[in-house]
This record gives C-alpha cells, sequence and structure tokens, in this order.
C-alpha cells in the first residue's frame, strides 16, 4: 500500500510540522491542566490517598497502546490516523466501521470540552470565587468555546500547534509550580505510601478501579495519528513523537496526582474525589487567592487548546474518510489558503455543538458533561481495540515476525480496554447508560449507512468505466 503521506493532489499542507508540533498536538489534547487540578476527581473517588498508584498503573496500561501505535505508525501514516492504520491492516471496508466510530468518539469529546467551559466555569467561579454568572451563559460559552477551536485550527496546523505548544507548556509549568510550592512548604506531608495500595477504598480493587479512570486523563495522546500527510519524515516522527508525549504526561500525571493527594490529606481523599475543582481549591487554601487564580486561568486556558487539538485531529480522519469516498465530497474541501480542512472541521464543529446544546437542554449541564464524556470514550476504545488488532496483521502480511511481545501487549491492550467498554454498560448512572446505547444505536446506524454507501460505489464504478470507453 502506498503511504498516503505521500500522495498527491490532497491539498494539506506538506512537511509542515516537526516533532515538537506533533508531541504537543497529543500533549495539549489531553488537557494536563485540566486533568490535573479537576477531572481526577473520578479516580480518586476508588483510589482515594492512593491515587498516585493508579496514575503509575495508567501510564503503564497507556504505555502498552502508545507501543502499538508507535509501531504501526511506522508503517503508515496518514490524515486519518487510526483509520489509516485499520485500513492498511483489514482493508477499507473494515476501517469504515472504525472511522464511523472514530467520528463518535470526536464530535462527543469536541462536545464535553465546550461543556468543561459552559457548565464546570460558573460553577468554579461561583464556589471557589464567589462570582454568580447568570444561568443562561452557558449558551454562548458553549459556542465561543467551539468557535474559538475551530478558528484556530483552520487559520493554519501549523500555527495552531504553535499556540498549542506554548499553552501546554505554560499550563503544565504552572501546576508544576503549585504543585512544588505545596510539597516543600509542608516537607512533613511526603510520603511513598501513596504508592501502594494501602489507602485505596477495598484495597488493590479500588486502585484498579481508579486505573479505569484516570486512563481518561492521557485520552488525547493519540491525536497527532491524524498529522500523517503534514508532518516531515511522518512515519518516523509520529511513532517518535507519540512515545514522547506518554512519557510527558505520565510524569505529570504521577506528579500531580503526587502533589494534590499529600497536600489535600491521604485520608481526607473522599472529600477530594466530591470537590469541584480540588486543585484550585487546594492553591486558594494553602496558597493564596493569587495561586487561586492563575491556576483557574490555566485550567480555562487548558480546555481551549484542547478544543483546538481536538479539531485538528477530528477535521482530518472525516477529510480523510470524505476523500475515500464515504460522505459527500464537499465535506474534504481544503482552504485554499490555510490548506486545512476547514469545511470538516465545521461539519464537526456544528455536530458537536448541538450534542452539547441539546443534551444540556434535556439533561441538565452536568449529566450532559458525563454523557458526552462517556460517549467519547467508549467510541476511543473501539478505535484503539481496533488499531491494536491491526499490528499482528500488518506484521503478518509485510511477512514480518509477529514475535511474543508483540502479541502479548497488543492482548492485554484489547483486555483492558474491553473491560472498561463491559464497565460502561452495567453501570447505574442514567447519563452513563444513554451514552452506553447511544453509541449502540451509532454503530448501527453506521452498519446501515456504509454498506449502503459501498454498495453505492459499486454499483457507480462499472457505469463509469462503461462511460469512459465510449
Amino acid at each position: 500500500m502506498t503511504d498516503t503521506n505521500h500522495r498527491t493532489g490532497s491539498g494539506l499542507k506538506r512537511d509542515a510540522l516537526s516533532i515538537r508540533e506533533v508531541i504537543f498536538q497529543g500533549v495539549a489534547a489531553s488537557a494536563p491542566a485540566g486533568a490535573a487540578v479537576a477531572t481526577m476527581t473520578g479516580a480518586a473517588a476508588f483510589a482515594l490517598g492512593s491515587l498516585p498508584l493508579t496514575a503509575v498503573l495508567a501510564l503503564v496500561i497507556v504505555g502498552l497502546n502508545a507501543y502499538i501505535i508507535n509501531r504501526l505508525s511506522t508503517h503508515v501514516a496518514g490524515a486519518g490516523g487510526y483509520y489509516e492504520y485499520v485500513k492498511l491492516g483489514f482493508g477499507k471496508h473494515v476501517s469504515a466501521y472504525t472511522g464511523w466510530s472514530y467520528q463518535f468518539y470526536q464530535v462527543t469529546s469536541l462536545a464535553f470540552i465546550g461543556l468543561s467551559i459552559s457548565v464546570f466555569v460558573p460553577a468554579l467561579l461561583s464556589n471557589v470565587f464567589n462570582i454568580n454568572l447568570s444561568g443562561y451563559l452557558w449558551l454562548p460559552l458553549l459556542a465561543g468555546t467551539i468557535a474559538f477551536g475551530y478558528i484556530v485550527s483552520v487559520l493554519g496546523v501549523k500555527g495552531s500547534l504553535r499556540y498549542a505548544s506554548v499553552m501546554a507548556s505554560m499550563e503544565i509549568a504552572v501546576v508544576i509550580f503549585i504543585g512544588l510550592w505545596l510539597i516543600i512548604s509542608r516537607p512533613g506531608i511526603n510520603t511513598v505510601s501513596v504508592f501502594s495500595p494501602s489507602h485505596a477504598a477495598g484495597g488493590l480493587s479500588g486502585v484498579l478501579l481508579g486505573v479505569l479512570f484516570m486512563y481518561t486523563a492521557f485520552s488525547g495522546f493519540g491525536t497527532s495519528t491524524p498529522l500523517g500527510e503534514e508532518t516531515r519524515d511522518a512515519r518516523r516522527t509520529i511513532a517518535r513523537g507519540i512515545v514522547l508525549t506518554i512519557i510527558i504526561l505520565g510524569v505529570f500525571f504521577v506528579f500531580a496526582a503526587y502533589a494534590f493527594t499529600v497536600a489535600w490529606g491521604i485520608n481526607d481523599m473522599a472529600s477530594y474525589a466530591n470537590a469541584l475543582v480540588p486543585g484550585i481549591s487546594l492553591a486558594y487554601s494553602r496558597i493564596g487567592i493569587w495561586a487561586a487564580i492563575l491556576i483557574t486561568v490555566f485550567y480555562i486556558n487548558s480546555i481551549l487548546t484542547d478544543q483546538v487539538t481536538f479539531t485538528n485531529s477530528s477535521s482530518r480522519v472525516l477529510y480523510a474518510m470524505t476523500r475515500d469516498g464515504f460522505f459527500p465530497e464537499q465535506v474534504s474541501r481544503v482552504h485554499s489558503r490555510y490548506q486545512t480542512p476547514h469545511v470538516a472541521a465545521g461539519v464537526m464543529a456544528i455536530a458537536s455543538f448541538l450534542i452539547a446544546a441539546i443534551s444540556t437542554v434535556l439533561m441538565g449541564g452536568f449529566n450532559a458533561f458525563l454523557f458526552t464524556g462517556v460517549a467519547g470514550t467508549l467510541g476511543s476504545i473501539l478505535v484503539h481495540i481496533m488499531a491494536n488488532a491491526s499490528l499482528p496483521k500488518i506484521l503478518r502480511d509485510r511477512e514480518k515476525r509477529i514475535g511474543y511481545v508483540n502479541m502479548a501487549v497488543t492482548a492485554v491492550a484489547i483486555g483492558f480496554l474491553a473491560f472498561i467498554f463491559y464497565g460502561s454498560f452495567i453501570s447505574i448512572s442514567i447519563p452513563v447508560l444513554v451514552a452506553a446505547y447511544s453509541f449502540v444505536a451509532w454503530m448501527v446506524a453506521g452498519l446501515i449507512y456504509i454498506e449502503l454507501r459501498t454498495r453505492q460505489s459499486r454499483t457507480r464504478a462499472p457505469l463509469e468505466t462503461a462511460a469512459g470507453k465510449r
């Protein structure tokens, strides 16, 4: 198969990106400051004082997936990312279902990111700073967040990732600064016991449940894979970039989990799990209002940067699938000046706004936040499972030795992802169940749509051939 990085006529800007932009696409898409100060609460609810251990174990699991993506990236690089991997392994037809799942993952993730601003920022300002905003402000906040991601992304891939690299570096630096202040100013709180399961609810079982939630903190690490047509020496650069992204995120999340756990209090982590934004509350109470304001600014910045990077990745996968004939040709149009898939980005922006707005009206802001977060996770898991399963097939097709390591890593990674996937369908939470069955409905609709689209393509091809011979 020809590497899509060397196709001509795609319209995307060739050789625009270096390894730095590739790394920070993945780093910024994981919203490190947002995850550190707020969304680690899901993992803390089970891990409690053993939260740092869950970060270490999640890093190991994510590292297995990164290893597989690293190997896959050495064989193919294109605008479709995981969709391209599955296409190389199992063919265009199977990859279409992976791409269909990827669209669900990306559009609900964009909605989730928008809700992270429209739902949590007003609540944050009220609970931490006693600033009360109008209840109707959620709608313009949502629209503004999504529009911001669209505009910055469409204005150029290199510019958007220069922005992402600067902002992500600053937010990581701020969280590390706050974390170091917390643990250095009170040296007596430091302990290695948080890296054992002794503080978790139920011991090791609580740690493992915490890992399921901690895994989502790394969720954006693979969004650099759709940059394959715009990156110099794409196969090598993206393969290396994925590994370096995980190292940066892993060290950061382990540190943040440690600093916030010992500073909050190992035996008080149940209240940490129930706090809205415990990292900001901790900065306020332990350091002062200036620290809380500083970290709040970079929390908001983290979410906005996340919106940019997810718009980058989602638009390119939709663009790649459209180019392969699965969506109307107009969606694959590229901006004449900025060489970005602006129509695909617009489709994803509008769809994510509608999902976020409608779910907020029907469920309320917090339930809509849960719904879109779980929905995005389900789509992401299926995509990762399919991509991981492609590695042995690609190696066999290319007459390379699969090896026990590759088989073991693939099996463990798929098994863990399947466990997370299964857990969503046995939940008793209504937003989680709505997300799970919405995903099922989407995939069933995809089976029907892709079959119809494939049949239309097969019917049209002989007619076009016959017309050409006249």
